[in-house]
């Protein structure tokens, strides 16, 4: 019966909260908010663009995630056009999404695995390495992905101008059309912010996470006993050998 509780008492995980107070640990939390805050306000910048014409009906167009303007068109009097000829948006948009949906899955996994799973992360050097190898490549992706999130979002504020479109719509050359509604880019233009804070987060957390690893470890180790054998060593001659004769007062040499 010891013998049973004590297999259990050993195999049940215990909760390290305080890991929260390490750089490591308040990382992978910031990762996980701001993770959310990309992906949401990336996919919530649909906006629309209406344009009035005299003496007919305005011409609107609306576009959403995943921003594939290719594919949507606006009509005003008897001329139409398509809002761009290429698919350059939609595949930045979509990795973006994607990093900022796997990162947040990701920093959620290596919490519950920093709480729970304390001691066997600091015991077993497999697991600083998978978390490091880890971190390195979503770091690569959110610069990756938020540089090509930006030229998107710049591109989508370029095809979906006023002036763009009526260069578009022959019916408006001679001045018979007026912009009604303006598209909004406030969401999209925050998202490219919160992309370039992720990729700062994950790359500040590649240093704490590498100070876990048996690398850093065994160069810290190895470097400590030569700092010591320095401190011990003394310049020769620097205090002179204590006098082991004494002068006797009154004598003669």
């Amino acid at each position: 019966m010891d013998s049973l509780q004590s297999k259990i008492s050993v195999n049940t995980m215990t909760a390290y909260f305080g890991i929260f107070k390490e750089p490591r640990g308040f990382i992978r939390l910031l990762q996980f908010i701001f993770a959310i805050f990309a992906f949401a306000t990336a996919c919530n910048g649909s906006s629309s663009l209406t344009i009035g014409a005299t003496g007919q009906n305005d011409g609107r167009a609306e576009w959403s995630y995943p921003y594939n303007l290719k594919d949507l068109s606006i009509s005003v009097g008897n001329s139409s056009t398509t809002l761009s000829t290429t698919n350059d948006i939609k595949p930045s948009a979509e990795f973006f999404v994607f990093t900022g949906v796997t990162s947040m899955l990701l920093s959620l996994a290596f919490t519950a695995m920093y709480v729970l799973m304390d001691r066997q992360y600091r015991n077993d050097e497999r697991f600083p390495i998978i978390d490091l190898i880890i971190t390195v490549i979503w770091t690569i992706f959110w610069i990756a992905g938020s540089s090509a999130w930006a030229q998107g979002v710049t591109n989508i504020r370029a095809q979906t101008s006023y002036d763009n479109i009526l260069k578009l719509l022959p019916y408006c050359s001679g001045g018979t059309c007026s912009e009604k509604e303006t598209g909004t880019y406030a969401n999209v233009i925050v998202s490219v912010i919160f992309g370039f804070l992720n990729f700062f987060l994950w790359a500040a957390c590649i240093w704490f996470v590498y100070k876990e690893t048996r690398f850093f470890k065994s160069r810290t180790a190895q470097q400590q006993p030569q700092q010591n054998n320095f401190s011990n060593i003394s310049a020769p001659g620097m205090y002179p050998p204590p006098s082991t004769q004494t002068q006797i007062p009154g004598s003669m040499g």
